[in-house]
């Protein structure tokens, strides 16, 4: 079992299987339950249960890129926010 690593706000992962494959994961939060990120290139909101990510970066199916530039995030953030009062989100 790989560890766990911090997430961060503006934290970068990749998706290389899975339904979400391709789509690049930018986290923003986390709640108790789950971990919320902003998906790009598809701009929707990604509420992911902690077990499921858990399984998903031991597996192997997402992998940390980068940290997000100050100015990358701050678009991330603004644009999560925009989905969430537009009640616009997709898990």
């Amino acid at each position: 079992m790989k560890t766990l690593h911090n997430l961060k706000p503006g934290n970068i992962y990749a998706v290389h299987s899975g339904a979400y494959a391709g789509e690049m994961l930018v986290f923003i939060s986390k709640t108790p339950q789950q971990y919320n990120f902003l998906a790009v290139p598809t701009m929707l909101n990604r509420n992911v249960p902690k077990e499921s990510y858990d399984l998903a970066w031991n597996s192997d199916i997402i992998k940390y890129v980068e940290k997000a530039p100050d100015t990358v995030l701050k678009v991330c953030l603004h644009q999560y926010k925009l989905n969430e009062k537009s009640n616009n989100r997709r898990q």
